[in-house]
């Protein structure tokens, strides 16, 4: 009895249904990244260039760092054609310096993510094979592939970042002082900051869009060790910890900036902007996590959900042995089982961390 218990729910997510060609159009799909994920059209492009075969990582490197810094060309130009408006002193290179290196750090990782979700193609075929809504995976990859909204966020950005740099000059004290090659640096740190968000939260909505699958390919015995959710929580592991880096990161440099540059304007976007970094790293580092928690959680209760059937006579059910004991032991063992295949300790210690920084950050603010 207890065999068949625990297989009932089960058979319907085994059908003899098979879709062989849905794992080579999905990874067709993802293959279309790399000319239609903007942020990573951009980081291959000086590669592509140089070569047509396989890229090495000399030519990736040299891709990146191209990209990343073609502002100082322009700057190398404005050196010669107009001074006044190239980059001057210290403190304004610096400044440019910092920025570049925020956009090898993003065309790099983004350039990286891609490659490293061709790895999920199989298991996320596998995971959705038996799916009635299998083929809205695709169609929804395809349409965050789409121009329009990758510029949008990108040209939103760069619109964004260039005010902040007006307000910031705006400042008493040793400030950056504006001009053509500072906007240029800024503007593209805003594009590709745009870019990187706009993945970002795709990324993150994946697994709200597993959740509304049905019929999932859920390993019976453990879900949690399927092979699609274990792929999956080392991608947003990786995700959650680019993530609480650059968090970090940002609240050191608003806290430097803030001692140095005191005003009502950059004090209100620091005080802001680390709060909405910290909620967008919750989102792309906690959410996709609680998600997968629960869609193993509900195939749980779907299988031991039979044994949970209401029955006539509940006190003899509980005194009979046989079937009954073997039913309770069943239960017992799926109902001990972990919703997913890391511990919720370390998820913990990634909120606290959050957290942690963004207290920090306000009580230096009120103390200052």
């Amino acid at each position: 009895m207890a065999g068949d218990t625990v297989e009932a729910p089960v058979r319907p997510d085994r059908t003899d249904e098979t879709v062989p060609d849905f794992a080579d159009r999905l990874a067709e799909t993802l293959a279309q990244g790399y000319r239609r994920a903007l942020i990573v059209w951009l980081a291959r492009r000086v590669a592509v260039l140089l070569s047509s075969t396989r890229t090495n990582w000399l030519a990736a490197s040299v891709s990146v760092l191209a990209m990343a810094s073609w502002p100082y060309l322009v700057d190398l130009a404005l050196a010669f054609i107009a001074p006044e408006q190239s980059l001057h002193g210290p403190r304004t290179s610096l400044y440019s310096v910092a920025a570049t290196l925020f956009c090898v750090i993003a065309l790099a990782l983004a350039w990286g993510a891609w490659t490293h979700a061709e790895k999920l193609v199989a298991p996320l075929a596998d995971l959705v094979a038996d799916s009635p809504e299998r083929e809205d995976l695709i169609l929804w990859l395809r349409r965050r592939m789409r121009l329009r909204g990758q510029l949008l966020c990108a040209f939103a950005g760069a619109a964004s970042s260039a005010p902040i740099l007006v307000l910031t000059s705006m400042q008493p004290g040793d400030v950056i002082e504006p001009n053509a090659a500072v906007y240029l640096h800024t503007c593209w740190l805003g594009f590709l900051g745009g870019i990187t968000l706009y993945w970002l939260i795709t990324v993150a909505d994946l697994p709200l869009r597993l959740r509304k699958y049905t019929r999932l390919r859920l390993a019976w015995i453990d879900p949690a060790r399927t092979f699609a959710i274990v792929r999956l929580c080392h991608c947003y592991a990786l995700v959650s910890a680019a993530m609480a880096l650059g968090v970090v990161t940002i609240e050191v440099a608003a806290i430097v900036l803030a001692y140095q540059n005191p005003g009502p304007y950059l004090n209100a976007f620091l005080l802001g902007f680390p709060v909405v970094a910290a909620a967008i790293a919750l989102y792309v580092g906690v959410q996709p996590y609680v998600t997968l928690s629960r869609m193993v959680r509900r195939h749980l209760d779907e299988v031991i959900s039979p044994l949970m059937a209401p029955s006539d006579g509940p006190p003899d059910a509980l005194t009979r042995l046989g079937d009954s004991e073997q039913d309770i032991n069943a239960y017992t063992y799926f109902a001990a089982l972990r919703t997913l295949p890391i511990r919720t300790a370390a998820i913990l210690q990634y909120v606290t961390g959050i957290l942690a920084s963004l207290i920090v950050y306000f009580l230096q603010q009120s103390l200052s």
